[in-house]
């Protein structure tokens, strides 16, 4: 018996619990132990089917119409295509100019921001210099007229913007 034992535990171990505890909870009202069941229904084949078989003539008609006739003509589904490829030429040619002015932007921000100017700031009161006691002045360092100051630091300038004229000018020859 005792051989018996340790089998009858390993079967019993194996047999699901809420199998052999539970009871039927849906069983019909009237006890019997059958389930009813529906009768098989036809399922309809659905629309893609249909699209599917009216595709492929449709797409065998449309590469019909888009060959070329024996005399090399073409047919007028190429030709409206070919209507609307002239779009292409418009759209290079503003892509052009859009590029050009870029270019042309970039390289007058490059000329302005890389242009080397003047160290010295100019100064809102130049009279600055001649400023000061009459008294003490140790001879050739008093005051001294400014306008030779005043017309180098123009010309400076006049220099510098003639240099950036000339390279514009060069840029759009």
């Amino acid at each position: 018996m005792l051989a018996l034992r340790p089998k009858a535990v390993r079967a019993a171990e194996r047999l699901p619990t809420a199998v052999s505890r539970s009871t039927r909870r849906y069983a019909s009202g009237h006890g019997a132990d059958h389930a009813h069941h529906a009768e098989p229904k036809d399922e309809p084949l659905g629309p893609q089917l249909y699209i599917l078989l009216a595709a492929i003539p449709i797409s065998i008609g449309v590469y019909k119409i888009s060959r070329p006739d024996k005399d090399g003509k073409m047919t007028g589904l190429s030709q409206l295509i070919d209507k609307y490829s002239s779009y292409k030429d418009a759209l290079t040619a503003r892509n052009t100019l859009h590029t050009d002015m870029i270019e042309q932007a970039a390289f007058d921000s490059n000329l302005y921001k890389n242009s080397k100017g003047s160290k010295h700031v100019d100064l809102k009161f130049p009279e600055i210099f001649n400023t000061g006691s009459p008294y003490n002045v140790v001879a050739g360092q008093g005051a001294r007229g400014i306008d030779e100051m005043v017309a180098h630091y123009q010309k400076l300038n006049a220099d510098a913007d003639e240099r950036k004229t000339k390279a514009l000018a060069a840029k759009e020859e």
